[in-house]
């Protein structure tokens, strides 16, 4: 076991105010002023669902993940054909959407250009708003991953909520120089248990500063 992992059931660690604070008044913000937006990837989805059959599907994808131990639903855009996730789902089986969107004919025209820029993860600030999420933090995992990491001793996913971005997505070209996605989440949970408030918002805008420069490079592929 790593000498920082979080090897024990002793969490949840508390969210500092001032962050849950600023995920509220960010989240609600930027709801107000993407909705153009949302608007028109709808009116775009829609074009393609007449033109395209092989793309047709419902505007949001859902799934069950978890989030401090418990679990929520996830919504994002449809970025997949649901020819791609739904004989996985028929079977019973959980749909690893990173392994889908590894292969680009599992995704529709308007899903590629989506995930490109990070839109298709828009709609979690809904998730972020409400408390589900926090804007940083680790990424939320699906219950069956979520389980198997908890029976092998390993409680990062627990510790604190799952976020829209996080330490592992900001070095994601090369987590392994940076000590692996296990230590990068590690590191992030040590520093909301141990600062107060105002540093761990402070550290929080630096990854938000740095994961909106994934964005507009168009690095979400």
């Amino acid at each position: 076991m790593h000498a920082l992992s979080i090897s024990t059931p002793d969490v949840p660690v508390p969210m500092p105010l001032p962050k849950r604070l600023f995920d509220i008044v960010v989240s609600g913000m930027l709801l107000i002023l993407f909705s153009p937006l949302v608007v028109l990837i709808v009116l775009c989805m829609i074009v393609e669902h007449v033109f395209s059959a092989a793309n047709r599907g419902p505007v949001f994808y859902t799934e069950t993940r978890m989030s401090q131990g418990k679990p929520f639903t996830l919504r994002k855009f449809r970025i997949f054909k649901r020819s791609a996730y739904e004989p996985i789902r028929g079977r019973g089986e959980t749909v690893h959407t990173k392994a889908l969107e590894r292969d680009p004919n599992n995704l529709t025209a308007c899903g590629k250009v989506l995930k490109t820029f990070y839109l298709d993860e828009m709609p979690q600030l809904a998730n972020v708003f409400c408390g589900d999420m926090s804007l940083v933090g680790p990424r939320p995992w699906n219950p069956v991953d979520y389980k198997n990491e908890i029976g092998r001793g390993e409680y990062r996913k627990k510790a604190i909520k799952a976020g829209l971005t996080g330490p592992v997505q900001i070095y994601k070209l090369n987590p392994h120089a940076h000590g692996g996605e296990h230590k990068l989440d590690h590191d992030y949970i040590q520093f909301v248990k141990t600062k107060n408030g105002l540093r761990v918002l402070a550290h929080d805008i630096k990854i938000l500063a740095k994961s909106l420069w994934f964005m507009l490079r168009g690095q979400g592929l």
